[in-house]
């Protein structure tokens, strides 16, 4: 193994052997040209493999004009690499012989095992014992298996390799084989190669996190390109995602399905909000890695990350040849997070003297001159590569008459060659002449068809830099408080809002009241107008059976409102008694939102943050995100609702303390943090958040216990 490998998953080792064998031993090696068992040997001599191959068959003498052995004992030296080509049933006995025979390593195509539903989980269990006794490593199974391009080690059953991949700078590392040989394939078309490529099928044993782990360390891969269909080792996969941006290099990754939500039928409004896929958003946008929904946009975020020049940023400088898919892009653009801002005053008077029939503006207008001037696309990305304010320059060209098509693209490739602003070309015929493919393509210019997929490489890559420079580390917590040792299910309202207390969260004044002449004082006492709720441990939300009366203003209504809370809680408890009503100081000057937790069983804890009261799941605005987060991450989650408006003095209202709810979250999210072993649900809804300087409230609380560890 490379002493340069640093050790994150503990089975780096084996991989760097495994993408790097000096022999190799095909087990069940087919004649047949075109057979799954074919191709390993197949591909293994079409890339020029340098290490020794050995075809395992003992009904042939050879194939591909190799002497072949009839078991893999027979052969006379270390095999470092067994690829099987069996059935499920021939590969549980192939596996068996190898370890006897000392193989380091086998590679299992074979489906029929834990993917189905036959009892094959019980035999890969067998495998995975015989293979850990014996100190061998299993790929697989249910995999199409893998590939260093580089050194010609391609063990594999992909008949699309078979077409010739050329090596890049990209590593290709799926659970889904098909995918990869769809995406390798895409690639290819882009002109981009791949370095190395993994299938890796059930993950018995080595897994996707061992192989990103690799491939990130291998100094000439760049980027990872993955399909997830079910992150199998969490810990893993975050550990590596760190590693990632540590090293800044982006994962990009389609991922398919949803996670397993503790809260899929929550008592807590948070579970509801943080359902669906926003688990696996919140903790991919934590860690950094660029998520994506199609394997076009795949491709389309590697072209851009490949390409010569800076990082792309948000700020996009836009030119065309047609004004009006000028204004088109910077529409787009927007839609994306992108920014066609302003230009400077020295770049506008740039643009005043390239363009006397245009106007000084982003996006900018290359006018019809450029039939007469080919070169103002390259001037008009010089002047753009000047101002500060431009992170990236989109050009949107058409077919032009004669020869100016390849003179545009030629001036604007000799500007780029000599300057750092991303650039890309829009194509808005679709595609590029062949003349002018050819200069982009030497240049390191990424061409595009769509708008869409370029937008989304741009914003993507953006905001992998941004997460990358703002880092992933998370504040350092320590539990504190043993108030709910030993306790199970909803804590009582007492016991929540005491716990929430000791973490700095504030509630209004309140008292809970078993009798009318009771309700007449506190009222009174604590100051009109009150909120009055019906309290009992059995009654979760309390909205939903009239269990709560706003707006109460004297004492003869507060004994009204008392006996008719007492009335339906009786009914909603089908006779049994509820223990009160809490009398409740009622804010009237604070913007509704939502603070809470959700215990991911692979994950941990999240803190959730969204548009707050009985609009809640309704509105479905939120925020999602890891905990503990730091006060500027859980800014950047308020900022990010369309509820944050609410905050910034939305119809002449007052400045909402928007450092009161970013506190809020944080000691929201330290809780989860502190007690994730504990605590299933967590909801503060709504929290009122009043004009600056006078705090956060929590009008209601539910903590959901778990069963005592």
């Amino acid at each position: 193994m490379s002493e340069s490998l640093r050790i994150v998953t503990g089975s780096e080792e084996a991989v760097h052997r495994l993408w790097n064998p000096e022999s190799v031993a095909i087990i069940g090696a087919s004649s047949r040209e075109g057979a799954l068992a074919w191709w390993p040997q197949r591909l293994l001599q079409q890339y020029r493999f340098s290490g020794r191959i050995v075809p395992v068959n003992p009904n042939r003498s050879e194939i591909g004009g190799l002497a072949c052995v009839s078991t893999i004992g027979d052969i006379d030296s270390p095999v470092d690499v067994a690829v099987v080509t069996l059935d499920a049933k021939g590969t549980r006995v192939a596996v068996e012989e190898a370890a006897a025979a000392g193989v380091k390593t086998v590679v299992l195509p074979a489906q029929g095992f834990g993917e189905g539903a036959n009892g094959g989980k019980s035999t890969e269990a067998e495998m995975l014992e015989i293979a850990s006794a014996a100190g061998m490593r299993i790929h697989g199974p249910n995999s199409d298996g893998l590939a260093n391009f580089a050194s010609g080690a391609v063990m594999s059953i992909q008949p699309l390799l078979g077409k010739g991949v050329d090596v890049g700078r990209v590593a290709v590392l799926t659970q889904s084989g098909a995918t990869a040989g769809s995406l390798i394939s895409r690639l290819g078309v882009e002109g981009i190669g791949v370095r190395l490529y993994a299938s890796a099928g059930n993950e018995i044993d080595l897994g996707l996190a061992d192989y990103i782990s690799v491939a990130l360390q291998d100094p000439s891969v760049e980027m990872i390109l993955t399909f997830i269909e079910a992150v199998r080792r969490p810990r893993d996969f975050m550990a590596v995602a760190q590693l990632a941006a540590e090293l800044g290099k982006p994962i990009v990754v389609i991922k398919v399905g949803r996670t397993a939500q503790a809260a899929a039928s929550a008592a807590a409004h948070t579970g509801a909000l943080a359902g669906e896929d926003r688990i696996y958003d919140a903790l991919f946008d934590s860690l950094g890695i660029i998520r994506v929904d199609e394997l076009s946009e795949v491709v389309a975020v590697a072209k851009m990350h490949l390409a010569p020049g800076a990082a792309p940023t948000q700020n996009i400088g836009v030119m065309s040849v047609s004004g009006g898919q000028a204004g088109v892009l910077a529409d787009r653009a927007a839609g994306f997070d992108l920014a066609v801002p302003t230009v400077s005053d020295t770049t506008a008077q740039t643009f005043e003297d390239l363009f006397p029939f245009g106007t000084a503006l982003n996006p900018c207008d290359l006018t019809g001159d450029i039939a007469k001037r080919p070169e103002l696309a390259g001037a008009a990305y010089a002047a753009f590569d000047d101002d500060p304010g431009i992170g990236c320059v989109v050009y949107a060209r058409k077919e032009l008459t004669g020869n100016v098509g390849p003179e545009s693209a030629t001036a604007l490739a000799e500007e780029f060659s000599k300057r750092a602003t991303s650039l890309a070309v829009y194509a808005m015929d679709g595609t590029v002449t062949e003349a002018e493919a050819q200069i982009y393509s030497d240049s390191g210019i990424p061409t595009f068809g769509s708008a869409s997929e370029l937008f989304t490489a741009v914003s993507r890559l953006d905001r992998f830099r941004r997460r990358v420079a703002r880092g992933v580390s998370k504040p350092e917590v320590a539990a504190t408080s043993t108030l709910f040792e030993g306790k199970h299910g909803a804590l009582s309202d007492t016991d929540a809002k005491t716990l929430l207390t000791e973490y700095g969260i504030s509630f209004p004044s309140e008292e809970i009241v078993t009798g009318p002449a009771g309700a007449r004082s506190a009222a009174s006492s604590i100051g009109f107008p009150v909120t009055m709720k019906i309290v009992s441990e059995k009654i979760t939300h309390k909205t939903e059976i009239g269990g709560v009366i706003l707006g109460v203003n004297d004492e003869d209504a507060a004994e009204t409102a008392f006996e008719l809370l007492m009335e339906r809680g009786r009914s909603a408890l089908s006779g049994g008694e509820p223990e009160g009503v809490l009398i409740q100081q009622q804010i009237v000057d604070g913007a509704e939102f939502i603070v809470g937790l959700v215990i991911d069983p692979s994950f941990g804890p999240f803190v959730l943050v969204g548009t707050g009261g009985i609009m809640a799941e309704l509105l479905d605005d939120a925020a999602l995100a890891p905990a503990p987060v730091t006060a500027e991450r859980a800014r950047e989650m308020v900022t990010g609702l369309r509820g944050s408006a609410l905050l910034d003095g939305f119809r002449g209202a007052e400045p909402a303390d928007v450092d009161a709810l970013v506190d809020t979250i944080c000691a929201i999210s330290r809780l989860g943090s502190e007690h994730a072993e504990r605590i299933t649900e967590l909801d503060l809804n709504p929290v009122l958040v009043r004009p600056r300087g006078l705090g956060a409230i929590a009008v209601d609380a539910l903590i959901v216990m778990g069963e005592p560890v």
